[in-house]
């Protein structure tokens, strides 16, 4: 019979607490013996410090240490009762124990890739454990042993690592629908200007209300962007904008809401370069539960406006959006006051530019003429030729000239 000398094991140390659960320990002495489980346990916490020394990630304190090891304890004794019995390797194998301490893995966003290397070391360190063990029987147990041991504990790594990544990808996709519903949820009230519990708002979205906030929306062009694609995007805007953190949600199957911290209300105009195949737009800095709110209809109402440009910031747009609520009376009212300026040629808009950088520049010509980097001669010239178009000379009052010449401009790049 195989595996004689494993009844054999004893913990070396003063002994250690078990961690994994009563039914777990109570089956694993039935099988191997209180020696064995003993060993096991002793085992477990050597493996537990020896994967989160080289996965940092594993720990972070005494629960998610503890966590650990009944995750490593239990599946130390799930693979001495294996190669005991002589089991085959099957996912059955892998304890409730395990699984439970890989939800808390995804829970904390340990990435798979440190999951797997933890398992691969786990079986490590057992396998060389095992060996040692093995290297004290009399050669002929060694010989064969050696080779059915690491035959056998090698196929449980396999079996091992496939469950785990298994569980953790279905957990996932759990934890990140739940998640994600309540995150929407909340962001869903406070833009609709319903009431909320800000302190559970808070701990739910794992985002700060009480300070100012700058929105913006990230749209893909495809439908089939990977949403990855456009969350990693929005966190290199609010690093750009310098922002605190990011908040992003899923609006769609092409567009993110996102929010960052600011430390006043003051804009940062940093320059976003935006990637072919997405579309940005930024609003307001707000601040509180109802800034986090005004900033982002801000934004999209910015968003309305991308047309054919990849970035679009509500300051561009303030005034233009406050004349959206009839699209054909804003342009019924810039026609009459611009008439023939209100073209859509390449050279009236040039004028029609000019013109909106002259009367902001409080009318003068060296300043619109440094604006434009042209001569301030270049901008009395299309003045000229504006105020002919217009067929009268600028009027006193410019806020409705302006409002026109808003209008358009705002028009023509939705278009």
């Amino acid at each position: 019979m195989p595996c004689q000398w494993l009844p054999g094991l004893r913990a070396q140390g003063g002994g250690h607490a078990a961690a994994a659960s009563s039914a777990t320990l109570a089956l694993a002495r039935q099988t191997l013996g209180d020696g064995p489980t003993g060993w096991a346990v002793e085992t477990a916490v050597w493996m537990t410090q020896q994967v989160i020394e080289q996965v940092p990630a594993y720990g972070g304190g005494r629960t998610p240490f503890e966590t650990l090891r009944r995750s490593v304890e239990s599946s130390v004794l799930a693979a001495l009762s294996g190669l005991f019995l002589d089991a085959r390797p099957s996912p059955e194998l892998v304890p409730v124990e395990a699984v439970e301490g890989n939800a808390d893995l995804v829970h904390r966003g340990v990435p798979l890739d440190l999951v797997l290397r933890g398992v691969r070391i786990g079986h490590a360190c057992l396998h060389q454990r095992l060996m040692d063990a093995i290297d004290a029987e009399p050669e002929p147990v060694r010989v064969t042993e050696s080779h059915r041991v690491s035959e056998l504990l090698f196929s449980y790594a396999d079996v091992h690592a496939s469950r785990m990544a298994e569980e953790y990808i279905a957990e996932r996709n759990r934890w990140q629908a739940s998640t994600e519903a309540a995150r929407y949820r909340i962001v869903d009230d406070i833009v609709a200007g319903r009431r909320i519990d800000q302190k559970t708002a808070q701990r739910t979205l794992g985002y700060e209300l009480a300070r100012h906030h700058l929105a913006f929306v990230v749209v893909a062009d495809e439908l089939d962007t990977p949403s990855e694609m456009l969350r990693r995007f929005a966190g290199e805007v609010a690093r750009a904008m310098d922002g605190q953190g990011v908040l992003t949600v899923q609006a769609g199957p092409s567009d993110v809401w996102a929010w960052t911290g600011r430390l006043s209300g003051s804009a940062h105009e940093a320059g976003v370069e935006v990637p072919v195949g997405l579309r940005l737009a930024v609003g307001p800095v707000a601040y509180g539960v109802a800034g986090f709110r005004r900033s982002h209809v801000g934004a999209r109402e910015a968003q309305g406006f991308l047309g054919e440009t990849r970035l679009c910031r509500y300051a561009d747009i303030r005034v233009r959006s406050l004349l959206a609520s009839s699209e054909e009376r804003a342009r019924w009212f810039a026609e009459e006051m611009l008439g023939r300026l209100a073209g859509g040629d390449a050279r009236r808009a040039e004028l029609r530019e000019t013109l909106r950088v002259y009367l902001a520049a409080g009318r003068s010509p060296q300043r619109a003429g440094e604006m434009l980097h042209v001569s301030r001669n270049t901008v009395g010239y299309r003045i000229k030729r504006a105020e002919e178009l217009l067929g009268h000379p600028l009027p006193d009052d410019l806020l409705e000239l302006r409002l026109a010449l808003e209008i358009v401009r705002t028009s023509r790049r939705a278009d």
